[in-house]
């Protein structure tokens, strides 16, 4: 997600007011002062300050899964944002001049990247929890604003197919980070920060490096 610094203003100051629950004011505004470092919104930003919220108030890791779901909520709706902007200016594929033809459009790269990672994620997991995966993200994602006028049939991944899925880098990164949110609710933090490393390493190997990355 490429996005500005007051952009990154905004996701620091809602996701403090996450935490705002949990800690002391003053405890917020010392993590808040330390996420300001951060040039982008990104999954690994994400990653990055949960951890940090962690290890610096251990009382905290109760509260890990909530916490890290209020931090993507915060990244889901500067994404929105964002969207909700090409749209006002002329950039969503659904316009009503083109509702009337339907033309096969080629997959990009970038949505085969996606594909990719997402069968990369699928194959290190159990039958089990493959299914809790992507129920859960099929679910998520029927209910959520973001990808509200999109069809998304996330579950068609356990059966080994490839749903149709927009080619909007915006859309694509919301999706990859309900992936990492719902992966981390299945497997723990760790396991699926490794999980996630290894697909994304996958997909380097056949597509190049700064598109696989657009991703996260």
């Amino acid at each position: 997600m490429n996005i500005d610094t007051q952009s990154v203003d905004q996701a620091v100051t809602a996701m403090a007011e996450v935490l705002a629950d949990y800690l002391h004011p003053e405890e917020v505004r010392l993590l808040k002062s330390q996420w300001q470092r951060y040039s982008t919104v990104s999954v690994k930003m994400m990653q990055q300050c949960v951890l940090d919220a962690t290890r610096r108030y251990p009382e905290l890791q109760v509260y890990k899964s909530d916490i890290r779901k209020g931090f993507w909520a915060t990244l889901q709706t500067d994404s929105q944002q964002t969207v909700e902007s090409d749209s006002h200016n002329g950039y969503n594929s659904h316009n009503s001049h083109n509702k009337a033809i339907k033309v096969p459009v080629p997959v990009s790269e970038l949505v085969l990247a996606f594909y990719t990672v997402i069968e990369a994620l699928r194959s290190q997991l159990s039958e089990t929890e493959s299914r809790n995966l992507f129920l859960t993200m099929h679910q998520t994602v029927s209910q959520e604003r973001t990808f509200k006028g999109h069809s998304l049939n996330i579950s068609q991944f356990l059966e080994g197919n490839r749903p149709s899925v927009p080619d909007n880098e915006h859309l694509l990164n919301n999706l990859m980070q309900l992936a990492y949110v719902c992966l981390c609710d299945v497997t723990g933090p760790v396991e699926a920060d490794e999980m996630m490393f290894r697909a994304a390493e996958k997909a380097k190997q056949n597509y190049p490096k700064t598109l696989v990355e657009k991703l996260f």
